[in-house]
């Protein structure tokens, strides 16, 4: 029995593949060692905890993995609710890479709370564009989507109709929005979530709003490959899913194609391990 978890800033999936290929199937909040103080507590999770203290194995993909230090944290976390089993850890750029290309290459593309991109020749990332975190970085995902938002709606510049939605639907003040940003370790998540704000509304703000965040996107993290004319585009996320007639409405203006758009690449991730380990 094996645990293959695929983690966001924003939540996490987990899924149990058993000795006989049959699944299990969990969610929890997201788990991210890099912007959380405090890794999720798992007490409350009874069946998950006892899976976990079984497992043999652990593929653990997830936002926040980028040196030694990340991924001892995640290994001091499970460790620490009784998991003795291999881990493997890896960055998310490789789950959504392995979830869309498999043994293939082609341009990786993440648009869920945060965004990212690589270049992947099959096995391995060959090139990526650094992500300085979203503060500066985040291009076309949920946080930096949701920055457009609250700043439209503090400044004033958010028209009259969707002012009056964003009014009944969220309730935020200049004090609540310091506080969750500037003094919690979970910034990025909370801005991103008035990224669904897009969903209930619709009209020239929200394309415009959209449209400047994926060309944004497409010049920083895709242009700048040399294969980006020659390699297929994936792109992974929830931001890419829900809004993908607008995103494919970008590329077009670059000559660009979306091959191919998943919500969540858990599922193709079982595809991958499965095929992998038989054949090992």
């Amino acid at each position: 029995m094996f645990l293959i978890v695929e983690s966001g800033s924003t939540k996490a999936d987990w899924v149990v593949v058993n000795d006989n290929f049959t699944t299990l199937f969990f969610k929890t909040d997201g788990i991210n060692p890099a912007t959380q103080s405090d890794l999720l507590n798992l007490n409350t999770q009874v069946e998950l905890l006892e899976i976990i203290r079984k497992a043999s194995e652990i593929f653990f993909y997830g936002a926040g993995i980028n040196d030694s230090v990340s991924s001892g944290r995640i290994n001091a976390w499970l460790s620490n609710f009784g998991f003795k089993g291999k881990l493997v850890v890896a960055e998310d750029m490789i789950a959504a890479a392995r979830a869309c290309c498999g043994d293939k290459n082609g341009i990786v593309c993440i648009l869920g709370t945060g965004s990212n991109s690589c270049v992947y020749d099959g096995q391995k990332i060959l090139r990526k564009i650094p992500t300085l975190g979203y503060i500066f970085s985040d291009e076309g995902g949920g946080t930096a989507i949701g920055k457009e938002i609250l700043k439209a709606y503090f400044y004033g510049t958010m028209p009259d109709k969707e002012l009056a939605l964003f009014s009944s639907n969220f309730s935020v003040t200049k004090e609540q929005l310091v506080e969750k940003v500037y003094r919690s370790s979970e910034g990025n998540r909370y801005v991103a979530s008035f990224a669904q704000f897009l969903m209930l509304t619709d009209g020239e703000w929200k394309i415009k709003l959209l449209k400047k965040q994926f060309r944004e996107f497409i010049e920083l993290r895709i242009l700048l490959y040399p294969e980006h004319r020659s390699y297929k585009l994936k792109f992974v996320g929830s931001i890419a899913h829900f809004h993908r007639s607008y995103l494919e409405e970008v590329l077009a203006e670059y000559g660009l194609v979306a091959d191919e758009v998943i919500q969540q690449p858990i599922y193709k991730l079982i595809d991958f391990h499965l095929k992998h380990q038989i054949n090992e």
